[in-house]
């Protein structure tokens, strides 16, 4: 059975999903007012021992490796997709999806 995780980029920072252990299923896009907030990646785990790197954007930090295991899981894309769609409140709250 597979396992997704639900991660996220901001202007602050990426998470990078181009990883040879995760493939990106989804990705959708948060607006809040008309600004983009968030970047939503839905991603499949290949390797359960991969690690998550996350990279300073707006901000300047070293770069921060994460094991996959403290991230929360899901057995569904439709599981995180309800989670994200949460956010789709209205035309100033909205969820697009991008791929």
């Amino acid at each position: 059975m597979s396992e997704y995780i639900l991660v996220s980029t901001t202007e602050r920072y990426k998470t990078v999903t181009e990883n040879p252990d995760l493939e990106t299923v989804k990705e959708y896009e948060y607006y809040f007012f008309g600004k983009k907030k968030t970047t939503f990646s839905i991603c499949k785990i290949k390797n359960p021992v991969t690690r998550i790197v996350i990279q300073g954007v707006s901000e300047v930090f070293p770069d921060n490796s994460i094991p996959l295991k403290v991230f929360p899981k899901f057995e569904t894309v439709e599981e995180i997709e309800k989670e994200i769609y949460e956010l789709n409140q209205d035309d100033d709250s909205k969820v697009v999806m991008v791929q």
